[in-house]
């Protein structure tokens, strides 16, 4: 480790840097404050032990001015008998340890063995979060389309600000589940719960005691205590899919505790403080369900802090074939089929094609059909009739076609395709078979 210390005292730091260097460590001594300061800035230390008492500044000052370097380092307070108070008290500051003076030798070196021990338990966190993030770097979702680019760059900005809430917006089956995975793989809270709920397919009794668990005998079946899903994302981020699909009672119960940080167990009194980023998803128009009354603009306003939207897959032809190879990829791995490219003819009908289910009916299809293969290569005829028969059309001009209209053309197609069955036209589109019937109501397709 690279070990910074920080005393006046040059005997004590010729002394501890022999014993240091002895276990192999690489030192670097400074005699003043001003001089520590700089030497952290420059070498970056692992480790820094400093001293309280120092000629030209108080140490817990330099602490202060110390912790503002770009990477922090584990502070160890060296201090007298008569100053151990304040080595407590830098402690609460975050300091790492203190060591009383004289230092023993040996309580140092095992102090230095704990600390590296730690350190490489955290570099073994971070290579595995790199590792998380080049996996999700080389997934479905990082295509060359310049809104999509463009969005990429949105996620990664967006994570930084983890104190902040997220609502993604796109049709069904654009990928928000995946959007908000990576915002939260992207944050500083990759390392802590990413904890998902699908607002739309619970009843209302179910998922408040989900989101906001219970004390028992809260409700008739509740016999032992149960954390809210709220607590169990705690330091991470909690995700809610579909949030157009709360009722207003759990809308009224959610906003509460966005804006008090805190939540009360069902049947309990005591208010449990809360540390989960709120990352939200719906393809529905919120805007619209506000101004009608079925979503409350105090709940929208705080959810809607940080916009992100994903295109639809019609919107980019080009995708559809990276996608398409991806996924025939991905498939035959996971069903241990060996089924080499597409042809031409098989790639132009699935760009042609409007994918009302978007990016999750296109990865079925290519799953359905690999499945089915007998190996070889997949041609037009192995394509579903409704994909193999549409025929080809440009893509909309971005910005005239409105979401309800977009997405009561999802609809009345996802029905099409599955002659009118509404139990399938619900899965195709990612929704509850209840979701769906009251779409068809709202947009007169019965």
């Amino acid at each position: 480790m690279k070990i910074l210390i920080i005393d006046d005292e040059e005997s004590l730091v010729k002394i501890l840097s022999k014993v240091l260097q002895q276990e192999g460590h690489e030192v670097f001594p400074a005699f003043t404050a001003a001089e520590g300061i700089e030497k952290n800035r420059l070498v970056e230390p692992d480790v820094i032990l400093l001293d309280l008492n120092l000629p030209d500044l108080n140490g817990m000052k330099a602490l202060e001015k110390i912790n503002e370097g770009s990477k922090p380092a584990s502070v160890v307070i060296m201090t007298g008998a008569g100053t151990v108070d304040s080595a407590v008290q830098a402690m609460r500051l975050g300091v790492e340890d203190y060591l009383e003076k004289p230092v023993n030798n040996e309580t140092l070196k095992l102090l230095m063995k704990r600390i590296g021990q730690k350190l490489g338990l955290l570099n073994q966190i971070e290579a595995l979060k790199r590792h998380q993030l080049e996996m999700y770097r080389k997934d479905y979702l990082f295509l060359n389309d310049p809104e999509m680019r463009k969005l990429y760059g949105e996620i990664e900005n967006v994570a930084q600000q983890d104190n902040l809430s997220v609502l993604i917006l796109g049709e069904t089956g654009t990928g928000k589940e995946h959007v908000a995975k990576l915002v939260h793989a992207f944050s500083a809270r990759a390392a802590k719960p990413f904890v998902e709920v699908h607002c739309g397919a619970l009843p209302e009794t179910i998922l408040e005691s989900e989101l906001f668990g219970y004390e028992p005998g809260a409700f008739t079946d509740a016999r032992k205590q149960k954390p809210g899903l709220f607590e169990m994302a705690q330091g991470g981020s909690i995700f809610l899919d579909e949030i157009g699909e709360l009722t207003q009672a759990v809308q009224t119960k959610l906003l509460k505790v966005l804006e008090q940080k805190s939540s009360r167990r069902l049947g309990g009194v005591k208010e449990i403080p809360l540390n989960a980023r709120v990352i939200t998803a719906t393809h529905r128009d919120l805007d619209k369900e506000v101004a009608e009354g079925r979503f409350r603009a105090d709940l929208f306003y705080r959810l809607n802090v940080i916009p992100l939207t994903i295109p639809p897959l019609r919107s980019r032809p080009e995708d559809i074939v990276q996608l398409s190879n991806f996924f025939l990829q991905e498939s035959c791995q996971a069903f241990n089929k060996k089924v080499s490219l597409f042809t031409e003819d098989m790639l132009k009908a699935l760009a042609g094609y409007s994918w009302p289910g978007n990016v999750r009916e296109l990865k079925h299809v290519i799953e359905r059909m690999v499945v089915m293969s007998k190996g070889g290569v997949l041609t037009l005829k192995d394509l579903p009739k409704e994909v193999r028969e549409a025929k080809s059309a440009p893509a909309p001009a971005k910005g005239v076609q409105t979401k309800s209209d977009a997405e009561k053309e999802n609809i009345k197609k996802a029905l099409a395709q599955t002659n009118d069955n509404r139990s399938n036209a619900a899965k195709l589109l990612g929704i509850t078979r209840k979701t769906l019937f009251n779409k068809i109501k709202k947009y007169g397709l019965e």
